[in-house]
């Protein structure tokens, strides 16, 4: 029996010897230390050894759960009615190095420092995605299947890196949904393959992207992953939360002017989670101010109804797999506690139907019965500012609701600490009109201070709508030349999309990863509705979390009361240098994308956070 396993066996722990076992099982984050010494109990730290699996920390994303779920606890006890408990298991972080020896994917973590790296995942893909464990792990997630028996789970990454003080990785590693339906063996080799993908993502470009950013090439990452019971209820085949999503106990976004960023927010959707925190085409989450909660930024039914959300991320048991349907066909099916929750009703539309005597109700998923509930309001609002005080930063996380006996719950899926920054008082010029290129409002997500300019990137969106379909990616990797290009070089640079930046279609905006355009300081949605772009700041997202954390700007220009000025005509008295930074674009990608050289003529980008107002200057 090994020291920390004496320690287990302990009535009373001193201070050193919780620190020891918070070492070998948790994390040797100070500041993460500091709270779990603090409110973990010696049974707390027997539970979770009698979850682990292999050998190692749980990782980052499994240490935010387990102290979260422990701080409402302690500090929270008139709300754990309705908080679900974790019932989760976790595969310790050792046990990923272990499993790459064994598979002959040992140099890999010395490989991530080569610039060769892009290459990694491609030629060791069938070694990571087709290793064996050894027969002591291999016994241990057997037994975890048999203590699930065969309800849905989910494999989250939990790398030592990830959620913690220093790096988020906000979606850079993977997570699973298995269904585990089927015979032992089949449930077995689902959650196998699980593991190995959540192993594998470690090394995809935009995760070493990240890392290198970031400068974590040199240091070893270690994938814990974290094994939870899927959040929801089955309805037939199917198998869903009532709601999900994610929440910031500090809200950036002010789309108000009455607003207190303080209050904190939440983004939520029918169904699983994955739809609040990508963007998908079509597709709107709620998004509350938690001060105003009841205050809709949509003010008629008619834009409540257009912008909500059409389709439901939910599991198949019968297909044994994560599918998308629609609200339509879903919502025939539920029971009334879940329609009454995130279901309202278009009685604009119900009366146009009725005057051509189609009678019928006209149902929108926008969760405004989770809005309308005090009690729900309430408790995320109480929990987002517990965790934040203890935390002593703000913090977002991610929650399902779920329904037991007519009555919600919540289940708390994930917690970390966000970036912290600092606001300062920005003195705007007057009287300067004819050199602002753009000057909005409640569209800022960022805080208070001045950049000085160098570069502006222009994607024109008439040439770019013009553009055939299938090539409109082909903008997107200039995008992501232009990002590499400036790599190193401490240039200060804004990205003007059409659209929405992220999106997966094309149509709504430029489909760009996050590793394509982290080098910019700022980037803008621009809405141009002559063709149909539309901006939606993606607040909550996972591409939105990685612009916060790396104090890029992210704002949007509207065709609205929102903008007071935009003059895109300005870019024109600026020289297009994009030739000189790349070779080889093509002649009709020449006049979608254009880089403007801004160095001589003091531009500066002016972001007031109390006012929400953002101000792009370009002078001479």
């Amino acid at each position: 029996m090994c020291e920390w396993e004496r320690l287990l066996e302990k009535e009373i722990l001193n201070g050193e010897e919780k620190r020891a076992l918070c070492h070998e099982l948790l994390t040797d984050d100070p500041d993460m230390e500091r709270m779990i010494l603090k409110f973990f109990t010696e049974e707390d730290f027997r539970e979770i050894a009698s979850r682990r699996i292999g050998r190692g920390q749980t990782g980052g994303k499994a240490c935010g759960l387990l102290l979260s779920q422990k701080l409402i606890e302690v500090r929270m006890p008139g709300y754990l009615e309705y908080l679900e408990p974790h019932h989760s298991f976790f595969i310790g972080a050792d046990t990923f190095e272990e499993y790459l020896e064994i598979n002959g994917c040992g140099m890999m973590q010395e490989l991530c420092r080569s610039e060769d790296r892009g290459k990694l995942l491609e030629k060791y893909e069938d070694k990571l995605l087709c290793g064996f464990f050894s027969e002591e792990v291999s016994g241990q997630i057997k037994d975890v299947l048999r203590h699930y028996d065969e309800e849905p789970l989910v494999i989250r990454s939990s790398s030592i890196m990830e959620d913690g003080f220093g790096h988020a990785f906000s979606g850079k590693y993977e997570s699973v949904f298995c269904s585990n339906q089927g015979t032992f063996d089949e449930r077995f080799e689902e959650m196998l393959m699980a593991v190995r993908k959540v192993y594998a993502s470690v090394f995809t470009k935009e995760a070493l992207e990240y890392r290198k950013r970031h400068d974590l090439l040199e240091k070893r990452e270690k994938m814990g992953v974290l094994i939870q019971r899927a959040a929801g209820q089955r309805i037939g085949d199917l198998y869903f939360p009532v709601a999900a999503g994610m929440g910031c106990s500090y809200n950036p976004y002010k789309w108000s002017e009455n607003l207190n960023p303080e209050a904190g927010m939440i983004r939520m959707v029918a169904g699983f989670g994955t739809r609040a925190v990508a963007r998908t085409p079509g597709d709107y989450p709620r998004l509350v101010s938690l001060d105003h909660a009841k205050a809709n930024i949509r003010t008629t039914v008619a834009d409540r109804h257009k912008f909500s959300q059409r389709k439901v991320d939910v599991i198949d048991l019968k297909e044994k797999k994560m599918v998308t349907v629609s609200i339509d066909t879903l919502f025939e099916k539920v029971p009334k506690s879940y329609q009454r929750l995130v279901l309202s009703r278009d009685t604009d539309a119900e009366s146009r139907l009725a005057q051509r005597r189609i009678y019928r109700k006209v149902y929108f998923a926008d969760c405004q019965g989770l809005v309308d509930d005090d009690d729900f309001i309430d408790m995320i609002r109480a929990m987002e500012k517990v965790l934040e005080k203890t935390y002593r930063r703000p913090v977002d996380l991610e929650f399902a609701v779920t329904m037991t006996d007519e009555s919600w719950r919540i289940n708390l899926l994930q917690c970390r600490p966000m970036k912290m920054t600092a606001d300062g008082v920005i003195h705007i010029p007057e009287g300067i009109d004819h050199e602002i290129l753009f000057d909005i409002r409640r569209t800022s997500v960022s805080y208070s201070r001045e950049i000085s300019l160098d570069y502006i990137v222009w994607v024109d969106p008439q040439k770019y709508y013009e553009y055939d379909y299938y090539k409109k990616p082909e903008a997107a990797a200039l995008l992501g030349r232009l990002n590499a290009a400036f790599d190193g070089k401490r240039k200060n640079v804004i990205l003007l999309v059409p659209g929405r930046i992220g999106t997966s279609s094309p149509e709504l905006g430029v489909p760009v990863l996050y590793c394509d355009i982290h080098q910019f300081c700022a980037v803008c949605e621009v809405a141009y509705s002559k063709v149909g772009y539309n901006p939606e700041l993606s607040y909550g997202s996972h591409m939105f979390q990685d612009l916060v954390e790396a104090d890029i700007y992210y704002g949007a220009i509207n065709e609205n009361s929102k903008t007071r000025i935009f003059s895109p005509e300005l870019l024109k008295k600026c020289n297009n240098v994009l030739g000189e930074f790349l070779e080889d674009v093509k002649p009709e990608l020449r006049d979608i994308v254009y880089l403007y050289d801004v160095t001589d003529r003091k531009s500066v980008l002016m972001l007031d956070a109390k006012a929400g107002r953002a101000v792009c200057r370009v002078c001479g």
